[in-house]
């Protein structure tokens, strides 16, 4: 059984997310603060941290970065309502795997874990025949590997390893281009109008999974009614 550790200062949270988790086989372990989580990652092992960021004595970005760097094989997803881009980069540069905004969908957040999850083990993601295979850093279809342009090759990567998530156009280019690019943040139009057409083109399904929410930016649905 895959073990969680959910770290929140709110016990509402803490209890919220331990019933999304526990009924579908997450064991979860609970701390109130950094500081009892960091303890606790010292004395037991876990395959998760779900990691709130505003909370007294170390804030989660302060607890993110001493995990990561003591145990970077742990996995975390911060879940916090700071929505801005620049706390959700801030969060990733300190070693988040993924950053979830409250309030949140609980089938979203459970995408969420599960992807994580799928990517810790290493196996493949896959959409309709469409495959990520994290080990070699390809994206297949139909067992066949796809060339795309590197930064398009990005793109689609993080879409395929966060489904569910809502991108907006300036966390993909923070994301996939940094701040340091001289690039214009439309440019992830131009890319993503690319991945669309080349995939169009080997028959591949794409407008039922790669979703634009206008206004809001763009989303990989794992439901293709979604």
């Amino acid at each position: 059984m895959d073990k969680i550790l959910i770290v929140d200062d709110e016990i509402r949270m803490r209890q919220l997310l331990r019933l999304y988790l526990e009924p579908i086989g997450y064991e979860c372990s609970m701390a109130n603060d950094g500081i009892e989580a960091l303890e606790k990652v010292k004395k037991e092992t876990f395959d998760l941290i779900l990691l709130d960021v505003m909370m007294p004595m170390y804030d989660g970005f302060e607890v993110c970065k001493k995990i990561t760097d003591s145990h970077p094989e742990v996995p975390i997803i911060m879940i916090t309502a700071l929505n801005d881009a620049e706390s959700i980069v801030k969060g990733l540069n300190a070693g988040a795997t993924d950053y979830v905004t409250k309030p949140f969908n609980g089938d979203v957040l459970l995408a969420r874990v599960r992807s994580v999850m799928r990517r810790k083990a290493k196996e493949p993601v896959i959409y309709h025949g469409l495959t990520f295979d994290e080990s070699n850093n390809l994206i297949l279809l139909d067992g066949k590997s796809i060339d795309f342009t590197p930064k398009a090759h990005a793109l689609l990567r993080l879409f395929l390893q966060h489904p569910g998530r809502l991108f907006n156009r300036l966390e993909l280019y923070e994301f996939v281009w940094s701040y340091t690019s001289e690039s214009d943040p439309r440019t992830v139009d131009s890319h993503i109008k690319m991945i669309r057409e080349k995939l169009r083109e080997l028959d591949y399904p794409i407008d039922r999974h790669l979703k634009t929410i206008w206004g809001r930016g763009y989303r990989w649905s794992e439901d293709e009614t979604k």
